[in-house]
């Protein structure tokens, strides 16, 4: 069965791919901002991963179709970053709408929408 990663996962991932010697002086310098902006990003990321995670299985979802559902919380997320009010309803809506052509649950993704939108 795959694993999610967490956010200490990511981080050493994200470390490993940039040593200073590799990617030049220049980075090297601003690699302390960067690895504060990379932590700051994937945070949020990794703790609504770790949500919706405890929703499926509170909900009953089988492992092999978290996937699916961990795809629509980012994509919302990323939505909610850029958009607001009926413009994010509509998004949400529609995404909603694509990912149960895919097989998700509209009930869960409700549940999932108001994790992330509040609505």
């Amino acid at each position: 069965m795959p694993l999610v990663k967490g956010l200490k996962e990511r981080f050493e991932k994200y470390t490993a791919k940039t040593p200073p010697d590799i990617t030049g002086a220049r980075y090297g310098a601003a690699k302390p901002l960067a690895v504060k902006r990379q932590l700051a990003g994937a945070g949020p990321i990794a703790e609504i991963v770790e949500l919706t995670r405890n929703i499926l299985e509170s909900k009953g979802v089988p492992a092999g179709q978290h996937g699916v559902y961990y795809a629509f919380v980012e994509k919302v997320r990323k939505a909610a970053f850029s958009h607001s009010g009926a413009t994010l309803s509509s998004y949400v809506a529609g995404l909603k709408a694509a990912f149960v052509q895919k097989g998700a649950d509209p009930a869960v993704l409700d549940v999932l929408s108001k994790l992330i939108v509040g609505e």
